[in-house]
């Protein structure tokens, strides 16, 4: 295992050696820092997750945190493939779940400032396999007996509702209900099994789990936002990922499907994690017959750490804007409220159009700034960004069965690294 590649530079001092720029582009806005981040804990960071490796919590890890646009700690440790014995690298690609999500979602907001996608259009504008659907609603009469009731909704779904998942939809993997085990016993979340002509003609016979706009449910909107996406630009979503967001970013390790060489570098759970019927629901080795803008694509902690640099930027990276800052900041507000229901971050978090964002100082189990956005996914990947801090931080890691776990301990040894010095 290589060391942590900037030791030498951070221990000098990165008040007098900063470290070498991964983002060409800091805008002119970001203040001078008095302070940086502590090199020793910076350090620790490494240690922590070697320790975790040898003691066999996980197969390995890759980890990358920017300040500033400047990278301040990029290390991989332990295997990708410990099974085969091949060492974590930097480049190492990770199924990363649900943080497609993001990168979808800024597909459909750039189409929404092409005027092409409109916020307010219920969803069978764009996917009318979805015209019809129907509330299901429980009764329980006068002797107690309960019965469910399909009823026509109270407004259509629409677009603002698939990304802040107040449309309706659910995932089969929460705790079991007579919907979730439909869309279970159906496949509506695998990416194996059918096309999306088909997933949309099964999901039309299923009803919603509750009248849209009036709870939270985290779910399988923005695959359902994907395929809008999918009809707005009439190319797959691999296709319109690749044109929208991943080619203008130089993001060339993300991908729907890990293909040829690049399958050497593809990071796998161990074999003894209690969650690897994840992997089978989300097999990124096979090119998929549908494409998830949930969960379907791969990447490595450099690419993605590049579209968290985008939103930390206001919309622009390296010289090229993909959303305005206007757009960036009304996208990264609050816009769930006092909404709660499965899946919700909880207390000191609301939902923004794409992930969960800090609105309290107290409450959640890590540290943070107000405004702060984080998200992950069930492969085990965590990531978080703080526009006041302007910090971005990945942690890439195949091990679903510890994610939420591993996302506090980063945050808190992240965090602890600030020496507490002001800016100017």
């Amino acid at each position: 295992m290589r060391r942590f590649a900037l030791i030498s530079i951070i221990a000098a001092g990165l008040a007098l050696a900063a470290p070498q720029p991964l983002f060409a582009q800091v805008p002119a806005v970001v203040t001078q820092l008095r302070s940086d981040l502590d090199p020793a804990k910076l350090a620790g960071i490494v240690d922590w997750l070697k320790g975790d490796v040898e003691q066999g919590r996980i197969p390995g890890a890759v980890v990358l945190i920017a300040r500033d646009g400047k990278v301040v700690l990029h290390e991989a440790v332990g295997f990708a493939d410990k099974d085969k014995k091949l060492p974590m690298a930097l480049d190492s690609i990770h199924p990363i779940a649900s943080s497609t999500k993001l990168i979808t979602t800024i597909a459909a907001l750039r189409l929404v400032e092409a005027n092409k996608i409109r916020m307010m259009a219920p969803i069978a504008t764009y996917l009318p396999e979805l015209k019809d659907l129907k509330v299901a609603v429980e009764r329980r009469d006068a002797t107690g007996a309960v019965s469910t009731e399909l009823v026509t909704p109270a407004r259509a779904p629409n677009v603002h509702d698939l990304m802040t998942h107040r449309a309706g939809f659910t995932y089969f993997f929460f705790p079991k209900n007579p919907l979730r085990e439909r869309y279970r016993e159906l496949g509506i979340d695998r990416i194996d099994n059918m096309s999306t002509d088909e997933m949309l003609a099964k999901l039309a016979t299923l009803p919603l789990a509750f009248h849209p706009g009036t709870a939270f449910e985290y779910s399988i909107a923005t695959d359902l936002l994907g395929h809008i996406i999918e009809r707005v630009t009439q190319k797959p979503l691999d296709v319109a990922l690749k044109e929208l967001v991943l080619d203008p970013l130089k993001m060339q390790d993300t991908t729907f499907s890990v293909q040829g060489p690049a399958l050497q570098r593809l990071a796998r759970p161990a074999a003894t994690d209690p969650d690897l019927w994840v992997f089978e629901w989300l097999d990124v080795t096979k090119p998929p017959k549908r494409f998830s803008g949930g969960a379907g694509l791969a990447s490595t902690a450099s690419d993605y750490s590049r579209v968290l640099q985008l939103m930390l930027n206001g919309g622009a990276l390296d010289g090229v804007r993909l959303l305005s800052p206007h757009t960036v900041r009304w996208a990264m507000a609050d816009h769930t409220g006092s909404s709660r229901g499965i899946a919700h971050p909880g207390d000191g978090y609301s939902w923004n159009l794409f992930n969960p964002v800090r609105i309290g100082d107290g409450a959640p189990f890590f540290a943070g700034s107000i405004g702060d956005v984080y998200w992950g996914g069930i492969t085990g990947p965590r990531y978080f960004f703080d526009p006041k801090e302007r910090l971005v931080a990945v942690l890439f890691l195949q091990a679903p069965s510890q994610r939420a776990f591993y996302h506090a301990e980063f945050r808190a040894m992240v965090y602890a690294a600030f020496t507490g010095m002001s800016r100017e």
